[in-house]
């Protein structure tokens, strides 16, 4: 059986941890890897939806300034043809 939060609380240092990760066969290393990285990406996309997160706009407002610079993108290049 295998758990992705483990409730067991232990304290390494980083070498005793690096030490233990070294013992595992090489695709449990790879595994290892991916999922930490996983979790960091998961983390940092979080908390860049966190700042970004607006009340201000909604769908109507993103589609009509979208309009709004296609329809001025349009004219630029008749007006320079």
């Amino acid at each position: 059986m295998t758990t992705t939060h483990p409730s067991l609380n232990l304290q390494f240092t980083y070498a005793q941890l690096l030490s233990l990760a070294l013992q595992l066969a090489k695709e449990d290393r790879y595994r290892l890897c991916r999922d930490l990285t996983r979790e960091e990406r998961s983390e940092s996309l979080k908390a860049l939806r966190d700042v970004f997160r607006t009340d201000e706009l909604d769908e109507e407002t993103i589609k009509a300034e979208c309009e709004a610079v296609r329809q001025e993108m349009y004219e630029e290049r008749l007006e320079s043809r």
